[in-house]
């Protein structure tokens, strides 16, 4: 008799116990925008096109390679935000790309941050077999207010080695790892119950 009871009882609670979770997730809002914030570069992480960066004039040396690997590494990080935001409207979502110079959003938002393991921009010269490739990782947080603290909602490491898609020089490797990371993102909105807006 007295098993019975504890049994009734330890099943009563991991029920009340499931019943405040659900209601403790169901309490957390539809984000109001979704920030993307520029994902954050390493300059050893990237390999430059080994068969460019000569100078045309005889004699006078080409662009330096680290102001090459700076300028590569900036149109990366501002293609693949640019996509990831570009996909996220599409989808229905306020979504905008931030370079940590302007204001965010005020309320509540999903924040997109992450960073590049590897930028490698490939052989251009190679045509059809340029074979450009990037990979990132990186992590979804909801917010509640400015201020407030994040909540993780999700992680990702994407490699556009395996995103759908190839050739292309690496801009448009960027593109493709973006909208990988978008999808990403309403993977995770779905999961809450967040759909984009209709229209």
């Amino acid at each position: 008799m007295r098993l019975q009871f504890r049994t009734s009882v330890a099943v009563l609670l991991c029920l009340c116990a499931t019943a405040c979770a659900e209601q403790q997730t169901a309490a957390v809002g539809r984000p109001n925008a979704i920030i993307v914030r520029e994902f954050a570069l390493n300059q050893a992480a990237i390999t430059l096109d080994p068969t460019f960066g000569f100078s045309l004039y005889r004699g006078t040396p080409g662009v330096p390679p680290r102001q090459r690997a700076a300028s590569v590494g900036r149109a990366v990080a501002f293609n693949v935000g640019d996509a990831i935001v570009e996909q996220l409207r599409r989808a229905g979502y306020d979504a905008v790309l931030s370079d940590g110079t302007t204001p965010e959003p005020d309320g509540r938002a999903l924040i997109v941050t992450g960073a590049f393991r590897n930028i490698n921009e490939g052989q251009r010269r190679r045509v059809g077999a340029e074979n450009p490739s990037l990979s990132a990782y990186g992590e979804v947080d909801y917010r509640t207010g400015p201020g407030a603290a994040v909540q993780r909602i999700s992680n990702f490491a994407l490699d556009s080695r395996q995103v759908a898609g190839s050739g292309g020089d690496v801009k448009a490797t960027a593109v493709r790892l973006g909208h990988a990371i978008a999808q990403s993102v309403l993977d995770a909105a779905r999961r809450n119950n967040w759909p984009g807006a209709a229209r």
